[in-house]
């Protein structure tokens, strides 16, 4: 097990480097400046130049590289070239708990929707329950994110205003946020059990178990869950990841100051040392997520391990 967790960390800090590097050169590629036409008017060019020798643009690119490495081993992303008072760090471990919160419980709510849907799909094939699963997954797979959100700001604050739909003063207002983030992942896990479910109760163990007598739901959740969970475990990497790291339309529409809406500002504001620092933060915890949900299918699975040591 120690030797299969060194191979993924490893793996994972070759890929966090080889992210940091193609970032950094495709940013500086991009035609322009990281001051807006509108600054740049109001600028003189030995006023631009000044600006561009305090953050140090008027380097050679490779020079300007090597300074940032030194400085992320330092673990310091920089300050914010749109707020010069702000550094980076700041701004990502201050408004990313925020971010956390919704994510997390969206996380929570997935498993504990999108698992017993598929498995009551599986169980009851062909049957109300399937179709209907099977109908809300295609809608959750195909709708966009944002005409959810319309919809359900629609439904429940303008025709039925039930719940809030600005910040997070209370526990209704988490509502509209985590249904919004989490009702394309309940939509992929109700499909991806179902499938799973279905494979497994057609076994050779699942028969034995039943002509043994073991009680039908022991049947499913000790045997068949056990095994057909396998694909849900390996997409909570990217789920959580993705949710705990918010997502800009959420946070848009329902006023929520994350992290999700300072990323998106910062490209179209061309703010280097921010786009740079939340990518990096972002592709860190996915690599963290994704190596945490490794070690627990090899846990689940040890042929995982068994086949790549």
């Amino acid at each position: 097990m120690a030797k299969y967790i060194l191979k993924r960390i490893l793996a994972g800090a070759l890929t966090i480097f080889v992210l940091i590097t193609i970032a950094f050169f495709l940013m500086h590629a991009m035609p322009g400046s990281p001051f807006s036409q509108e600054e740049q008017k109001k600028l003189t060019p030995e006023g631009l130049a000044r600006l561009n020798a305090k953050y140090g643009l008027d380097k050679p690119v490779w020079e300007q590289y090597v300074t940032y490495l030194k400085g992320l081993l330092k673990f310091d992303f920089g300050t914010s070239f749109k707020k010069p008072d702000t550094t980076v760090n700041e701004i990502i471990f201050g408004h990313f708990p925020t971010s956390a919160k919704v994510g997390a419980v969206a996380v929570i709510v997935s498993l504990l929707v999108g698992i017993p849907l598929g498995i009551a799909a599986a169980l009851h094939r062909g049957r109300v329950i399937d179709w209907f699963c099977m109908v809300f997954a295609t809608v959750g797979i195909s709708a966009p994110v944002f005409v959810i959100s319309v919809l359900l700001m629609y439904l429940f604050c303008g025709v039925f205003p039930i719940f809030p739909n600005f910040g997070l003063n209370s526990w209704q207002s988490y509502v509209l946020p985590v249904a919004c983030l989490s009702f394309n992942p309940i939509a992929y896990i109700v499909r991806q059990t179902r499938s799973s479910m279905l494979e497994a109760m057609e076994q050779d163990y699942i028969r034995t178990a039943r002509a043994k007598g073991v009680r039908e739901f022991w049947v499913v959740v000790k045997h068949a869950l056990k095994n057909a969970i396998m694909p849900v475990v390996t997409y909570l990497g990217p789920l959580v990841a993705g949710l705990l790291t918010g997502s800009f339309i959420v946070e848009r529409m329902f006023s929520i100051s994350g992290i999700g809406r300072y990323f998106v500002q910062s490209i179209s504001d061309r703010d280097y040392t921010m786009i740079m620092g939340i990518t990096i933060f972002f592709g860190v915890f996915v690599v963290v997520c994704n190596l945490v949900v490794d070690i627990l299918a090899a846990i689940i699975d040890p042929r995982i391990k068994l086949s790549n040591q």
